[in-house]
């Protein structure tokens, strides 16, 4: 197999092309000689091959439309273009262009062009897609993205000791470009030319085309009239989309760049992979401007914009790293990274010896280490843009429902050119009817009835506070198996409760008691006071981990600025160093100075921190597991002396001596309240056949606890593990209690144990699933698993892998920071933020207020320009502008925002507004208003409906999942589910809908189109309000609360789509078959009908009509998706008194109940004999659609849940 052409994650295929002259392509080439064909036809030899102008209009109609079909085809299908409008390159210096094909879920394919740039004297050969640059490589004969250092992780002595940048930085600038995001914006006629080529609008114009040469006038300027105009809405939405992309990226501003060994001030735009800055804190309109690596020196940043984490973070440089280590980007040195698009809060310039001059504006020097769309922000960003391609549905599957609705066409047309020419028609106009019905039969609305199903789910998730990415996903949600869940922060609050400290008793009988924050003693009290990473910054706020706060509140403890913590009666803390807390590691560290004396102290995971003592208390493990077993969170504290020492060598201490030899300082005890809406949520899935798993890096006893109380286990667990206290490596299942150890080898045992999983759950942890990693029975124990504990991130993609792999539909529920692999591998991804829903309605308001204020400083602006007065201030607004005559609502909005009013405010207030108001001049001249004017003068004033589509901003969106809920609540999940389970009912019903609505048209088209049935304007109308109201309620049905246990059909190429489609179709034309018959036997068939005369009322007319309106009402009504996954017909209220209404039209029509009413709709009287079979038809019509439907559905549904939600008995 041949080396891949590109190398990236995005790209699945690729080929060289060379542009073909212009001449040479198809629809050139081919048609110009026929063009010239038909010309010398017409011209020489018109009797003998044409005989007449019908003729002429069809064969050049013809040849135009096929030209013009063909010219557009490599406007629809990158392959094709690269066929009509390339030929394969030889080689690289041939080549023109390159075609590139996208991996699953990436965007679409393209061809892009390939640039040349020749620097002295090499030519540097690249292209750019999707915003990310292609570089030739020549040494490895591949195109990839430009190399960072960061890449190939360097030793972090080199970027400790990297001077910056120096001579001639072109090649640099050439190979990675401007640090922006360039996201040109096209103009409205630009972006509409590139609709008026999608396959859909050009079918829809040939169709209007068609209905005028049909006479068809108001209907198809009607139609054109609004097709024109859902494009030119969805033109303007799109725009407004990329102009909010466009506010994604920061705006370049002046920042210090070390470079030729000297302090420069340059613009941020201006930046390259490896430039040394100085960053301070950012402006409030303003972030980091790319991802950087901290030199020296600390700050705080606040990452909500990027991962949603609204709890500022610590970031401290990796100045004290070992310098032979490599960097650790994922790792070690997490903490030392500035994500572009991230605001720093507060810097701490460095101090003591540094290699670089001092910063000019005291901030802390920072590696840039990528730039513009190669950022964290610029990743997410690419991601938004190109998920935007991404809403619709199986391409594959709906183009093969085409196929098999014009298989119908086709006979139907056949019919009507058999039937049509033996009646002597002319050929011309049967042709024209031909073409009519087969494009009667494709329905043109089919993807944007499905798209919609999409935006509806979308629109709805927003009222959640529940933000996607990437669409394309939300019909993966209606049929989860596993839903897996993170537990700090996910399942419990991140807000732990301190409750105490343990293993401090002198009696070791006693490992429950607990000593309360005041007992502490000194050394314990001073290592909580030491082992934290809580920041003070300088307008007051403490920033941190939620559960350091809680201690030292607790043990009274005040956190100062300079890294100092305070107590009454210890005096302070000084901390000198500090080693963060490390997933791999499982603790954290630091080194202080108390009263002259050094000491370091360390935190972390008991079973981690038991190791490194020098002396193990004895009922060391029975109090950890004691408190880890009733579901507390427990870590181990610890702390040494040290010798004095100066900052110096403090620096150059390692990490691994300072964290051994420690002596024992106690447990600190945490209580994790669950989330309140966790166990209703738990239960909701279990009663709905969805397996809930919880994977956690915290300990398995704690973890098998919460799992018990949130309802994921419901029997005794066994947890798999190695055997404590050992060498060895042995697998053995525990109970919680211990007193039941089960050996374990994979080597001679199943994992599949009847007498195992038939009385326990199962537990697993990190170590367990090394063991077995590339082991046979590892998908056994992962099918079996209930619960997985300290396991890594790497592990917990690991183990979403390996459900996928295993044919399970996957949820992944986590609160974006540990878990962000596991979450982008899941088909559903949702990462949980910290916000209040009192929180989330005030930053809308805001956000309305801000809205409100930009539109009417708009007004003003333009107001003014043309030399008119300005408007009155709107009241919601009213409090932020001055008391005047254009603000006569001040005291009224003033005092809505909790203003005191006093008597000299409102005396201040009328004064104003008695003021009068100054003349205006013109600013413009005489120029009269334009319409991007007007646009402006109106833009965002009316608001989003319910229904629209929520436009994604940065700090909505988090680059950690696809889905983002700002609420922390755990009940998104089952929200997603159900607009998941929507989306994928919408779809189905819709294509049911669609399917027989065309099979009924091209019926209707061809045999009763023959048969001279005709309807009246008013008989016409009514059926199109019908469906308008139908089409418009039927995706409005609101999903239940309660999930059910049957899963929706996915895709529609099954025996209980097609049959129920089919025999609905047969039920319809057996009616009407029936009827027809029944009408001749009273008024017999014309031997020549004349199909161009007037609409005149028939017996014919008035059966048919009235037979094909409660098809009309059976349609809907039989195949709406009701419950169990939304409410039923009878309460979508709109959908079901139109439906009610037209059933009593249609039997009063055939009852003659209203004789008004019949002559109104222009129907005939009828004879009762045939009222009795035309009432006893509507009423077998609808029942024979009821059965069908139902019978298909009872017995080929695919419903069931897959096996893995099953539960043991």
């Amino acid at each position: 197999m041949a080396p891949p052409l590109v190398s990236s994650p995005i790209v699945r295929d690729s080929r060289l092309l060379v542009s073909k002259p212009f001449f040479s392509r198809p629809y050139t080439s081919f048609f110009f000689p026929l063009y010239a064909t038909f010309a010398h036809i017409y011209y020489r030899q018109y009797d003998k091959y044409i005989k007449g102008p019908e003729w002429t209009f069809v064969y050049l109609g013809t040849i135009i439309s096929l030209n013009i079909f063909v010219a557009l085809l490599p406007e629809w299908n990158v392959g094709i273009e690269a066929g009509f409008k390339y030929n394969a390159a030889g080689d690289l210096h041939e080549a023109t262009h390159i075609l590139i094909k996208t991996t699953e879920n990436n965007g679409s394919d393209g061809i892009v062009e390939i640039q040349k740039v020749e620097e002295d004297g090499v030519i540097q050969i690249y292209f750019q897609f999707q915003k990310k640059r292609f570089l030739w490589h020549s040494d490895e004969q591949v195109f990839s993205s430009p190399k960072f250092l960061i890449d190939e992780p360097p030793k972090l002595g080199y970027l400790q000791g990297w001077k910056g940048h120096s001579g001639d930085l072109l090649h640099l600038r050439r190979l990675y470009g401007d640090n922006s995001f360039d996201i040109p914006i096209p103009t409205f006629l630009e972006l509409f030319k590139e609709h008026a080529v999608a396959p859909l609008f050009v079918f829809q114009v040939f169709c209007v085309a068609l209905w005028l040469l049909d006479e068809f006038w108001y209907y198809a300027l009607f139609n054109m009239f609004t097709i024109v105009s859902m494009e030119a809405a969805s033109v303007f939405q799109r725009l407004v989309t990329l102009k909010e992309f466009r506010t994604m990226g920061v705006k370049p501003f002046p920042i210090y760049v070390f470079r030729e060994g000297e302090w420069l001030c340059l613009e941020t735009d201006k930046l390259l992979p490896m430039d040394i800055v100085s960053m301070t804190r950012t402006a409030e309109d303003s972030a980091v401007p790319c991802d950087m690596l901290l030199l020296d020196g600390s700050c705080i940043v606040n990452e909500a914009m990027l991962s949603g984490e609204s709890t500022p973070l610590l970031k401290e440089s990796i100045k004290l790293r070992p310098k032979d280590e490599p960097l650790q980007i994922d790792g070690l040195d997490k903490n030392s990274v500035l994500h572009g698009g991230t605001k720093i809060l507060q810097v701490t310039s460095p101090e003591g010896k540094s290699t670089l001059p001092p910063t000019p504006d005291q901030g802390t020097p920072a590696l840039v280490t990528k730039t513009g769309f190669e950022t964290s922000q610029g990743s997410l960003v690419r991601v938004m843009i190109y998920s935007a391609e991404r809403v619709g549905v199986d391409n594959r599957e709906a183009l093969f429902f085409i196929l098999f609705l014009l298989i119908f066409a086709i006979a139907a047309s056949w019919y009507v050119w058999v039937e049509g020419s033996r009646m002597g028609r002319v050929q011309s106009k049967l042709i024209l009817d031909c073409i009519l019905i087969i494009t009667s039969v494709v329905p043109p609305e089919l993807p944007i009835e499905l798209t919609m199903a999409v935006n509806s789910s979308l629109a709805a998730l927003s009222k959640f506070y529940v933000y996607c990415t990437e669409p394309f996903r939300i019909p993966f949600a209606g049929r989860i198996d596993v839903c897996c869940f993170d537990k700090t922060g996910t399942l419990t609050g991140e807000d732990l409760v301190f409750e105490g400290l343990a293993g401090l008793s002198k009696n070791p009988e006693d490992i429950r008691h607990m000593f309360s924050a005041t007992e502490a003693p000194e050394s314990t009290a001073l290592a909580i006071g030491a082992a934290h990473a809580l920041v003070k910054l300088h307008d007051g706020d403490v920033v941190g981990d939620p559960m350091e706060k809680a201690t030292l509140k607790a043990l009274g403890w005040t956190v100062e600025h300079k890294n100092v913590t305070t107590k009454e009666g210890l005096g302070k803390v000084s901390i000198q160093r500090r080693f963060q807390f490390s997933s791999a590691l499982k603790r954290s560290s630091s080194i202080a100075s108390h009263g002259g004396k050094l000491f370091a102290a360390v935190k972390g995971a008991p079973e981690t921190i038991r190791h490194r003592l020098v002396s193990v208390p004895q009922n060391y493990d029975s109090i950890y597991k004691s408190f880890t077993r009733s579901g507390s969170r427990v870590l181990a504290l610890a702390s040494k002396s040290l010798p004095k020492l100066n900052q110096n060598q403090i620096d150059n201490l390692d990490r691994e001596e300072v964290e051994q030899k420690l002596t024992f300082e106690g447990f600190l005890i945490f209580h994790c309240p669950l989330k309140i809406d966790a166990i209703e949520t738990i239960k909701m899935l279990n009663e709905s056949a969805h397996r809930s798993v919880m994977i956690t890096g915290d300990n398995p006893l704690t973890a098998v606890h919460v799992a018990k109380e949130v309802g994921i286990l419901d029997r005794e667990a066994l947890i798999l593990d190695y055997a404590e206290n050992t060498d060895s490596r042995k697998l053995v299942f525990r109970n919680v209690l211990e007193t039941i150890s089960i050996p374990f080898d994979p080597e001679s045992e199943n994992f599949d144990n009847e007498k195992i999983l038939s009385q326990y759950d199962i537990a697993a942890t990190g170590h367990a699933l090394n063991a077995l990693k590339g082991h046979e029975q590892l998908r056994t124990l992962i099918r079996h698993t209930w619960v997985y504990a300290r396991v890594s991130p790497v592990q917990k993609e690991f183990i979403l892998n390996t459900l996928k792999d295993m044919g399970y539909q996957t949820l992944m529920c986590g609160d974006g920071t540990n878990d962000v692999g596991a979450l982008k591998q899941a088909h559903v991804g949702l990462a949980l933020l910290n916000g209040s829903e009192e929180g989330m309605k005030k930053m809308a308001e805001q956000r309305k207020i801000e809205s409100l204020k930009s539109v009417y400083e708009k007004q003003c602006d333009l107001l003014q320009r043309w030399g008119q007065p300005k408007p009155l201030v709107p009241e919601q607004i009213a409090y932020l502008y001055p008391p005047g005559p254009k603000n006569p609502h001040y005291l009224k909005s003033l005092e809505k925002t909790g203003t005191k009013i006093t008597p000299e405010m409102r005396k201040a207030v009328v004064e104003a507004n008695s003021k009068p108001e100054l003349p205006v001049a013109a600013t413009s001249g005489n120029q009269r208003p334009s319409g991007e004017d007007f646009a402006a003068l109106f833009s965002g004033a009316g608001g989003g409906g319910d229904e629209d589509v929520p436009t994604l901003k940065l700090g909505d969106a988090s680059c950690a999942a696809p889905f983002t809920s700002k609420l922390a609540n755990v009940s998104a999940v089952t929200n997603i589910i159900r607009q998941g389970r929507c989306a994928l009912i919408n779809t189905i019903q819709m294509y049911k809908i669609l399917a027989l609505n065309c099979l009924i048209s091209a019926y209707s088209l061809s045999v009763m189109y023959l048969a001279g049935v005709k309807f009246g304007d008013g008989q016409a109308t009514t059926c199109g309000i019908l469906l308008s109201v139908c089409f418009l309620s039927i995706s409005r049905g609101k999903p239940l609360h309660k999930l059910a246990k049957e899963r929706p059909q996915a895709g529609i190429f099954n025996i209980y789509i097609m049959g129920s489609i089919l025999t609905q179709f047969a039920v319809h034309i057996l009616v009407l078959v029936y009827i027809t018959g029944e009408i001749y036997k009273l008024e017999p068939r014309e031997p020549q009908v004349d199909l161009e005369k007037e609409f005149t009322p028939s017996l014919l007319n008035t059966g048919i009509f009235i037979i094909q309106l409660v098809q009309q009402v059976s349609t809907f009504a039989v195949n709406y998706q009701g419950e169990p996954f939304r409410e039923n017909i009878r309460n979508n209220k709109g959908m079901y008194y139109g439906l009610v209404g037209v059933s009593l039209l249609a039997l009063c029509g055939a009852t003659e109940f209203i004789p008004e009413l019949n002559e109104a709709m222009k129907f005939v009287p009828m004879e009762d004999d045939f009222k009795f079979k035309l009432t006893l038809s509507l009423a077998l019509d609808y029942a024979g659609s009821w059965a069908g439907e139902h019978f298909f559905k009872y017995f080929f549904m695919n419903d069931k849940a897959a096996d893995i939600t099953q539960r043991p008995n």
